[in-house]
């Protein structure tokens, strides 16, 4: 008996997932041939379009993806001719292996090479605006995960150096990953004394810059350039609130006196803080990020 795709099958599966419909009407090259232009599309609009851009074009590539997987799916399977042998990458046992090869490649690149992120906050301003896309690499660091779940952990390969920017699991919520950057590394003696950054008795201000008007506080917000290990970046402060002394951290290795905060980062571990000085919950207040907490370092900010 001649075998003739089902259409109404065929557009149920590229409604999943557009490939496999394709797949099993007969088409797989064109299958291939339109996830591989897909992917290539979404991967230019992460690179290349800001932010907020690059969040709407993704929700208008999916829903076009979508329409498209449909309409496809009901017209090749409705055109395919009758068959006298079913091919083997038709079947359940075909579609299956597919699908169990494209969720490895997904969950093994994003557990072990690169991941993204969506900057949550303003807590890293200037340098990382709220909504900022991430490219975040893993490999190196340790922390094999995605999507949630924590698959395997080794120690870090790829030292981290004062000045990367990191996500990590919140040390006291590792269901949360927050991004901040690494001041001070382990051994290192870190102080924050009149708002300003010492780490090993040097200062990381360098001088003041033109304000920066923060958007979301409608108000300008005094900027200073930094320096550590050679990578200058930006830091605010916020001059209605005079510094959060009270609520600094005063166990673990750090201690807070006569208005001076000093740390001394042990072993395995890292003091990380906002750029945002002001509006920035890191370090200060909750203590150090262990290096089976760093999932890897920020590469790339699209915003």
């Amino acid at each position: 008996m001649n075998w003739k795709p089902n259409k109404w099958i065929a557009t149920g599966l590229n409604l999943a997932t557009m490939p496999l419909g394709l797949v099993y009407a007969g088409a797989p090259r064109l299958g291939a041939l339109l996830f591989g232009g897909a992917l290539l599309l979404a991967c230019a609009i992460f690179f290349l379009l800001p932010g907020p851009l690059a969040n709407g074009a993704m929700v208008v590539l999916q829903l076009t993806l979508v329409v498209l997987g449909l309409t496809l799916g009901y017209r090749v399977a409705s055109r395919a001719p009758p068959r006298a042998v079913r091919p083997g990458y038709t079947r359940w046992y075909g579609l299956l292996a597919i699908a169990l090869l494209y969720l490895m490649v997904v969950v093994g690149l994003r557990a072990c090479f690169y991941e993204t992120f969506r900057a949550p906050s303003t807590s890293m301003a200037p340098t990382i605006r709220a909504g900022a896309n991430l490219l975040v690499q893993k490999w190196g660091y340790g922390h094999v995960s995605a999507y949630g779940m924590t698959l395997a952990s080794r120690p870090i390969s790829a030292p981290l150096k004062r000045g990367d920017i990191i996500a990590f699991d919140f040390p006291l919520d590792p269901t949360q990953q927050y991004v901040k950057r690494v001041v001070g590394l382990p051994g290192d003696k870190v102080q924050y004394r009149e708002r300003q950054v010492f780490v090993n008795g040097g200062a990381t201000r360098v001088r003041a810059l033109d304000a920066y008007f923060e958007p979301d506080r409608l108000e300008a917000m005094p900027r200073f350039e930094n320096s550590l290990d050679g990578v200058r970046f930006d830091t605010l402060l916020n001059e209605t609130d005079p510094g959060a002394g009270e609520r600094l951290v005063r166990d673990h290795g750090c201690v807070y006196e006569h208005l001076v905060q000093a740390c001394e980062v042990p072993p395995g571990h890292y003091f990380v803080m906002g750029d945002n000085r002001d509006n920035s919950y890191d370090s200060r207040f909750w203590g150090f990020v262990r290096s089976d907490q760093v999932l890897g370092k920020v590469v790339r900010i699209m915003q």
